[in-house]
């Protein structure tokens, strides 16, 4: 027993090894574990280029990629704005190009971030509209409050237009400008981006139409998210709502603050429109002053309830940090760094988050004001603290935040709903920090403390960007219309094309248009995407996914020397949202086949070495089982014989296998159960003494054949009968 215990004990513990390091050896290599490097972003795969001057490439404008073989004169002659797959230089006829700078796919993919907002615009639709399937929309807006609020930009997926996240969306779009505003100009989209934020600003001066009162949302959910159809049949009612001096949300007078202050600063310093730049920082002055005077201090949703369908606030003390961060900025008043200092303590006591939001922007003001207090020995060692405290919490993932399997940042509370957007804000974020520790005052030399530092933060940005274009366990860039292996079912009424919201996912069967540069929610914990568009969670577009991601996309312009890795990327792996090779539940089939081997090997293997170790206890307590069922069936039989319906019990002893009694043991007979045994020693003279002077009978166990002695316990004492159990049934 010794040798085959041992043998089975190998062969066992050789299965669970060969599956562990099976699995070692195919799972795919974590990218979370690359490093890359702040300049060279080059794959080493490629795709295979075509021969000759003919290329097989997907083609895609306003409808899914269709497959062609074109020659380079056919794809000179496509429409502005088409894509193809694999871009194709227009200076090279040997393939896609790797090395040019800015790099193509990274200037693209900015432009395509500013044709998703064009997609977004509501209102009167201007002659360059360059999103041509978009109608004119919304003329009423304002209506119902004798107010022109039409314009602006609808948030996501829906028709409802929110300040709160839109002026958070428009102060990242500036705050990367400021920052990155070289990239916007090697991408030669300095136009674009201008037109994308006096968009939106417009809207929110009309929005602002005296120093008392902003308007914080035009339309309701309750009618809006029961209508899916095109931007020609938006239902009405569309009401408006406002705050107010008497009836005040001081969380949204300051980020729209915030807003004026970093798009004013903007148009003063990198457009140079002073004119429109001195109306926004009127209006920043005006709405700070509001957001700090009008009592009581309160979150806008205690007066506008409405806005707890999508935007409730958890606060406003990050608002109003936020809003003087930029209000130093703009105007380099000593009073509003004080009053940032302020918000700043008032918040630590209430544990900042490092997750950057619309609702929560706390780890951005000690970055900012890291910045803009350099040379400042009394200011600048606190901020610079907490800035570094954040990010560095960050590039950790320290709870409540860790990383996929796949690499990708990702916040418990936070990211279920828009993951990509969590991604995006930390790579921001930490980009902006990198970019203010390398450029010390008075032009001192960065300590290597500090460059390890800074490069680590870009090495993180970096690798969460890849992330988002396709380095990522599904082979999906998570932007819309950039590959072929792109979402191509984005939760959004303006793109879809359906009518009615029961037959979402199938009415139409393909998108009626594509809204390019759109990033999507994004995956789950496991790196699991289902491309589906009532999958709101990981499908839905919005404002303040762009924004960040936009300001990422300038910054990649001005850095990188190769391309997005989806140019590596060969279209094809996914169909319906599903990885091909995957289960359900995202795992692959060879992956599940071999944790079930190690699985059961490791039971066999504990089974096997604790029937070595209790083998004698397993046995014993197997043969009082047996004795169980006998003394079961014998208390059936006896319950059965003359004279026992006044016998409620019977007492019997149970023999070894040399005649000597093991134990004395009561039998219910209404139940047919043993209910007591006591020991008997084995060196007992005559079991039948202990039956306190009952007849006795003896009995044969129909199985074992066990001599068994019973006798009645009633107070007739009346004798039961005799006999072998297996002749009495």
């Amino acid at each position: 027993m010794s040798k085959m215990y041992i043998s089975s004990l190998k062969a066992s513990f050789i299965v669970l090894l060969f599956s562990i390091s099976t699995l070692l050896i195919l799972q795919p290599v974590d990218s979370a574990h690359k490093g890359h490097g702040g300049g060279g972003d080059k794959s080493d795969s490629k795709v295979d280029e075509p021969s000759g001057t003919f290329y097989d490439v997907a083609v895609y404008n306003d409808d899914y990629p269709t497959n062609k073989t074109m020659n380079a004169t056919e794809l000179a002659q496509l429409p502005p704005f088409t894509k193809t797959w694999p871009p194709v230089s227009d200076d090279d006829d040997d393939g896609p190009d790797e090395t040019s700078f800015p790099n193509p796919e990274y200037v693209r993919l900015l432009e395509s971030s500013f044709l998703f907002f064009e997609a977004q615009r509501s209102g009167k639709l201007p002659a360059d509209q360059r999103v041509t399937w978009r109608n004119d929309s919304a003329l009423l807006d304002g209506k119902d409050s004798g107010q022109d609020l039409t314009g602006g930009y609808y948030d996501a997926g829906d028709y409802l237009k929110f300040t709160y996240p839109m002026t958070f969306s428009l102060t990242e779009i500036c705050y990367g400008a400021v920052e990155f505003f070289e990239g916007y100009t090697l991408a030669n989209q300095v136009h674009y981006l201008d037109q994308m934020v006096r968009w939106g600003m417009d809207w929110l001066i009309k929005a602002n139409p005296n120093n008392n009162t902003l308007y914080v949302q035009v339309g309701i959910s309750e009618i809006d998210n029961n209508y899916w159809g095109p931007d020609t049949g938006i239902p009405l009612p569309r009401p408006s709502f406002f705050v107010s001096r008497t009836k005040p949300g001081t969380d949204v007078f300051a980020d729209a603050a915030a807003a004026f202050a970093s798009c004013s600063l903007l148009y003063r310093d990198k457009i140079q429109d002073a004119t429109y730049a001195a109306l926004l920082q009127s209006r920043a002055k005006d709405l700070f002053d509001l957001a700090e005077t009008a009592t009581p201090r309160q979150t806008y949703q205690v007066v506008v309830p409405a806005v707890s369908c999508c935007y409730a606030s958890t606060g406003y003390l990050d608002e109003l940090a936020w809003a003087s961060a930029w209000m130093y900025r703009l105007t380099n008043d000593e009073s509003f760094a004080e009053r940032a200092d302020k918000y700043s303590d008032q918040m630590a006591t209430k544990s900042a988050s490092t997750v950057i939001s619309w609702d929560d922007k706390a780890a951005l003001v000690y970055v900012m004001m890291a910045g803009l207090t350099k040379g400042n020995a009394a200011t600048h060692p606190k901020w610079q603290a907490l800035a570094e405290k954040v990010v560095n919490q960050t590039v950790l993932g320290v709870k409540p935040c860790s990383f996929t399997p796949g690499g990708m940042y990702y916040c418990y509370g936070a990211s279920g709903d828009d993951s990509s957007a969590v991604v995006a804000n930390a790579a921001f974020a930490a980009n902006l920090l990198a970019k203010s520790m390398s450029e010390p005052v008075d032009g001192a030399e960065v300590d290597s403390a500090t460059q390890e530092k800074i490069n680590v933060y870009r090495a993180f940005a970096l690798k969460q960007v890849r992330y988002l274009l396709g380095d990522n366990p599904e082979k999906t860039p998570y932007v819309v219309g950039v590959h072929p292996n792109s979402p191509v079912n984005p939760h959004s009424a303006l793109a879809a094309g359906g009518n009615s919201s029961d037959t979402i996912d199938t009415n139409p069967v393909k998108e009626a248009h594509v809204l390019l540069g759109a990033l999507v929610g994004g995956p789950d914990r496991n790196d699991r995407f289902t491309d589906q568009r009532s999958n709101w969670r990981q499908n839905e577009v919005a404002l303040d996914y762009n924004a960040p991601f936009t300001g990422l996309m300038a910054y990649q312009v001005m850095t990188s020397q190769g391309p997005p890795p989806y140019i590596m990327i060969p279209p094809g792996g996914r169909s319906g949202g599903k990885v091909a090779g995957k289960l359900a539940g995202g795992m692959a089939v060879w992956q599940l086949v071999l944790i079930l081997l190690g699985v059961l090997s490791a039971v066999a293997t504990l089974c096997i070495f604790i029937y070595r170790r209790k083998g004698d206890q397993i046995h014993a307590w197997m043969a009082l089982r047996q004795e169980k069922l006998r003394l079961k069936k014998s208390a059936s039989i006896l319950h059965s014989l003359p004279g026992s319906e006044s016998s409620m019990a019977v007492s019997v002893s149970l023999t070894g296998a040399a005649g000597a009694a093991a134990a004395l043991s009561t039998i219910d007979l209404e139940k047919g159960v043993e209910i007591q045994r006591a020991p008997v020693q084995q060196q007992h003279p005559r079991v039948s003494t202990e039956l306190a002077g009952h007849s006795t009978l003896s009995l044969t166990g129909s199985e074992a054949r066990t001599p068994i002695t019973c006798g009645p316990m009633s107070s007739n004492d009346a004798l039961l009968g005799g006999g072998d159990l297996s002749s009495m049934k």
